[in-house]
């Protein structure tokens, strides 16, 4: 039951967000300096399995965000709001939701209270009076981009390209860019930066700004990527005193956040700016629209802010999912470039070709897990960016890439063979898979290795059994000598039977032949890097007549 219900409040969440994507994306056809943007792609495929193109938190949706965005729609007791459903639509056909009927109030303190806490801790109680809330971070970069002293903008010059709404701001608020700071009026700085994934330290970034900054000038600090640097953040993004030190230069530095990122989030829109001053913030409220938040966005962010389990799984999971990413890409692609701190929520990866970027983009397309061609929008062609993901949507991408690199459509078209007659639940399926990523958990015979490269090697047509794996760690169950011969020929891309290994129907030995050796001892002796001796295991399955036999079949 509470999984139904979670998977109503989510697939609300997701239509709301998919029609707000649509409103924002016919905007975005036609409207002179709209932003190109990676969420744009979702829309290309016929199905899509995960978006790799925008760099949200892995885990999705935080799910008490969820059920208070659900709660402000069912305000009311369940009971009595199905009796007054049916009594209003069958009497009077008049219904009511005050989260939706009526506007928001104007200020929220507990809101501004809880984010405050959670972007200065014990100086929380002064940066609520400096914080103002916007429709996304995207509606208050516009805003600052109009409300700065007049003069010339200057993004970032130690990195090649940032995020670039900054500069589409700018430009549309009529201003000139400039390469040199000391002469801009206004300073863009994305810390992390986005797509990069360059970073620099407090004190790295607090030098840079007063070496570069010009008393009078604004200098905004997008810090909204720095949320997955883990739990000690705070400690890491521009200080509350340094911020202070500068306005008695005449130096005003903006902080910016977006928490649609963090919290996964994109539909509802919410960002913040921590302002220098209190008078700086009453500024930008006094050019503000009114009422640019909603109420649910309101009541999403105060529920996820509060939720330490998401941010602590999110610090502990991201940077071990990058990594498993990352270890892959390289095995499959060594000439590849991988940029970006290893806590980021995406990887900016360097092909080296924009042909080659443009046919990964493609494939990545074709298989439902858009990612983002950095030709679109960066004037980066060779370069595409991956949002982190759990490895079990990755394996979707991978397999594509997979097939992709192996140059030959008969893995995907050709039938594997044939298999014994067992339960279908017994085989997971056929897929490509990099000789690197498998596990061998046993060592192999020399002279029987040298007697299959002979044999092969006499074959006019090559067929030989495929390798079987299990299916949740890539452990070779079988064909430990056929690995080795695969390796020996030089291929790196093979095609693999995956089981379910866990089935009662496969055993890891015969009846009564070494008992002692079980299938925790066959898994947690590979993925260790460890291997047997040979011919520990002889694996059968069991057919649906009942029959045992090898496994190979």
């Amino acid at each position: 039951f509470n999984y139904t219900m979670a998977s109503i409040r989510i697939g609300r969440a997701r239509a709301l967000g998919a029609f707000l994507r649509c409103r924002s994306i016919t905007v975005s056809r036609f409207c002179r300096g709209s932003e190109t943007h990676g969420g744009d792609d979702i829309h290309k495929v016929e199905r899509l399995v995960c978006d790799f193109s925008v760099t949200t938190n892995a885990l999705g949706p935080v799910p008490s965000a969820l059920a208070a965005v659900q709660d402000l729609l069912h305000p009311l007791d369940r009971t009595q709001q199905t009796q007054q459903t049916q009594q209003s639509w069958m009497a009077q056909e008049v219904m009511t939701s005050p989260a939706v009927e009526h506007y928001p109030q104007r200020k929220d303190q507990e809101l501004e209270g809880l984010v405050a806490n959670f972007l200065r801790g014990a100086q929380g109680e002064e940066a609520k009076k400096q914080l103002i809330f916007g429709n996304g971070a995207s509606e208050l970069i516009d805003l600052l981009a109009r409300a700065a002293p007049q003069g010339k903008y200057c993004l970032n010059p130690s990195t090649e390209v940032q995020y670039r709404e900054y500069q589409r701001a700018c430009g549309n608020a009529g201003r000139e860019e400039t390469s040199n700071p000391q002469e801009a009026s206004i300073i863009c700085l994305v810390n992390p930066n986005n797509p990069t994934g360059d970073f620099l330290e407090r004190q790295e970034m607090q030098a840079w700004i007063s070496a570069n900054a010009a008393p009078g000038s604004w200098v905004l600090v997008d810090e909204s990527m720095l949320f997955w640097a883990g739990p000690d953040f705070q400690e890491r993004g521009v200080s509350a005193e340094f911020v202070d030190s500068m306005v008695k230069k005449h130096i005003n530095i903006f902080l910016v956040q977006s928490w649609t990122k963090i919290f996964a989030c994109t539909g509802l829109r919410i960002g913040t700016v921590l302002c220098p001053t209190q008078e700086k913030r009453d500024f930008l409220l006094s050019l503000q629209v009114p009422w640019s938040v909603t109420a649910f966005a309101r009541a999403y962010l105060r529920a996820a802010i509060q939720d330490r389990r998401y941010l602590e799984r999110t610090w502990e999971e991201t940077p071990a999912w990058r990594s498993h990413m990352v270890t892959r890409l390289k095995r499959l692609h060594p000439s590849w470039q991988f940029h970006g701190k290893p806590w980021l929520s995406w990887i900016w990866i360097d092909t080296g070709s924009a042909e080659v970027a443009k046919d990964v983009y493609r494939a990545a397309l074709d298989c439902g897990c858009p990612v983002r061609h950095a030709a679109s929008g960066y004037d980066k062609p060779s370069i595409v960016r991956l949002a982190v993901r759990r490895p079990y949507d990755f394996s979707v991408l991978y397999q594509a890439l997979l097939r992709r690199e192996s140059n030959s459509a008969a893995f995907s078209q050709t039938t594997f063979g044939t298999s014994a007659d067992v339960k279908p639940e017994v085989i997971s399926g056929v897929r490509l898979v990099h000789i690197d990523d498998l596990h061998p958990h046993e060592e192999v015979l020399t002279d029987r290795a040298d007697k299959l490269k002979n044999y092969v090697r006499d074959l006019p047509v090559k067929i030989l059994p495929a390798i079987i794996i299990d299916s949740q760690y890539d452990v070779v169950i079988d064909g430990h000598h056929r690995l080795e011969l695969f390796k020996a020929a030089g291929l790196t891309i093979v095609p693999a039977v995956s089981v379910n290994y866990e089935h009662p129907d496969i055993l890891v030995n015969p009846p009564g032949l070494r008992p002692e050796v079980c299938k925790e001892q066959v898994i947690g002796t590979a993925v260790k890097g460890k291997t047997m001796e040979p011919k520990t295991t002889q694996h059968m399955v069991r057919s649906r007549g009942g029959a045992l036999l090898p496994i190979i079949v």
